[in-house]
């Protein structure tokens, strides 16, 4: 076997620490951008932080806001009041969980066919905001069950099955009929795990399934004469039935407050055509400290403080990265404005499908970079303040064969259910029916699923 010594050339991308730093100051969000720099300039003298509040100018935006996806229905932005100008104002919209998306992921994770999982999908579109089923499943079975070649005898089968299913999912009581079958699968499930207090429980599930009105009305001599049972074990299950959760998806529908700074601002030119615009008025600045910079460069021969020269190094890259990250924000911001102008003249409607990858191959930057920008930056417009990543929407083909984006869907969705007579609302099957009419092949869970992210009840709750 002969040994030698041969040169070799080959390629590789070295990952240093000053590209990770740049990589992750993309990714954060400005609030941590934020508290990233003031805390660099406390660990390193050559480094001077002027926070946002010290810098403001005049015609920028003058307050944080908070999140916003506004429904915009209106062609223009005139429709503010005209003594207040609209980059001055704070937007503000509450922040929801869906209980719809928190039920589709549990849905997901069950071990069924597919067929099965679709009757839940659709029972989960049906619940009301606080996790109730108020429609009935005869009713329900035939609406469907032409559409799935059933007979509705079947499809009630199906939807039985189904509505077992997720009423076993989380929250405890979701899906259920009443009040008194919301407060039976809540106990029923403690059943389970606390074997010590079974006694208590069991006729705790008696009492909320037959006897609520009495329990309401303090009736607890006619309940002794029941149950045969002593008024401390009558109040001990009481207590148990009052510690239930009445709105299983109550919690879904609290208001979250989150108050962001806008990275961006676009306005429209005297072109009509909408611009973007850097929001310097609050971005935090960083620079070099002069007197440090000074006696460096006056002994920079003597390199008598290496210590000193490897945080000035460091001082410069972090302002070379903070530059990079300003100079990508907006890039990314001008292409989506490019590419969703009509959104900014018209609204929803108007907004066109697009996908991370449109937006990295116009820019040349690889598409999991643009992934890291959408995420947590903002642009403010006189239609309120959204993340960049709202633009980004899935293509919903129609049967004239263009496409149109799942954003527009739902606007489209909300004018039909605006448009619906008081008396006689129109049923997710419905505009199921008129958005195919329109070319538009939607599934009736899908309508289901988008009337709910609008926070629009079902059709008979709608009923005046």
């Amino acid at each position: 076997m002969k040994i030698a010594l041969k040169t070799q050339f080959s390629q590789h991308l070295a990952l240093t620490p000053q590209l990770q730093r740049s990589i992750e100051l993309l990714q954060i969000s400005s609030a941590e951008l934020e508290e990233e720099l003031a805390k660099a300039a406390e660990e390193n003298p050559l480094l001077e932080y002027a926070p946002p509040d010290q810098h403001k100018e005049d015609g920028d935006l003058s307050g944080k806001a908070e999140v916003m996806q506004a429904n915009w229905a209106s062609s223009t932005p005139s429709s503010r009041d005209d003594d207040e100008d609209w980059d001055t104002r704070h937007e503000q919209q509450a922040q929801t969980t869906s209980l719809l998306n928190y039920l589709e992921e549990q849905i997901q994770s069950l071990r069924l066919d597919p067929a099965k999982k679709g009757f839940i999908f659709y029972l989960a579109g049906c619940l009301d905001d606080r996790g109730y089923l108020l429609e009935s499943l005869d009713d329900l079975a035939i609406e469907i069950h032409q559409s799935l070649q059933l007979t509705p005898a079947e499809a009630f089968e199906q939807l039985q099955e189904g509505l077992t299913q997720l009423q076993q999912l989380d929250p405890a009581g979701v899906g259920a009929r009443s009040l008194s079958e919301c407060l039976s699968l809540q106990i029923q499930r403690r059943m389970t795990t606390d074997l010590e207090h079974k006694n208590c429980l069991e006729l705790a599930f008696l009492l909320a399934q037959n006897h609520l009105i009495k329990i309401a009305q303090k009736d607890w001599g006619k309940l002794r004469q029941l149950f045969k049972q002593s008024e401390p074990a009558i109040l001990e299950a009481v207590a148990i039935i009052k510690s239930l959760q009445h709105n299983p998806g109550l919690r879904f529908d609290t208001n979250v407050e989150q108050w962001v700074t806008p990275d961006v601002v676009v306005k429209l030119n005297t072109k009509r055509k909408w611009v973007v615009h850097s929001n310097q008025a609050f971005k935090p600045r960083l620079t070099l400290n002069q007197e440090y910079s000074r006696i460096l460069k006056e002994n920079n021969s003597k390199k008598s403080n290496s210590a000193l020269h490897q945080k000035m190094l460091e001082a410069r890259w972090l302002i070379k990265n903070i530059e990079q990250r300003e100079e990508t924000i907006l890039k990314v911001a001008q292409a989506i404005v490019e590419r969703q102008q009509n959104f900014f003249h018209q609204g929803n409607i108007a907004m066109k499908p697009m996908v991370l990858r449109e937006i990295a191959s116009a820019i040349g930057m690889h598409e999991s970079t643009i992934s890291r920008v959408t995420n947590n930056k903002y642009l403010a417009c006189p239609a309120g303040i959204f993340e960049f990543k709202y633009f980004f929407s899935a293509q919903l083909s129609s049967d004239k064969g263009g496409s149109v984006s799942a954003t527009a869907v739902q606007s489209l969705i909300k004018q039909i259910i605006t448009a619906e007579a008081p008396k006689k609302p129109i049923s997710d099957n419905q505009i199921t029916n008129l958005l195919a009419s329109q070319g538009f092949t939607v599934a009736r869970r899908t309508v289901a699923k988008y009337r709910e992210q609008l926070r629009i009840p079902p059709a008979h709750l709608r009923k005046n």
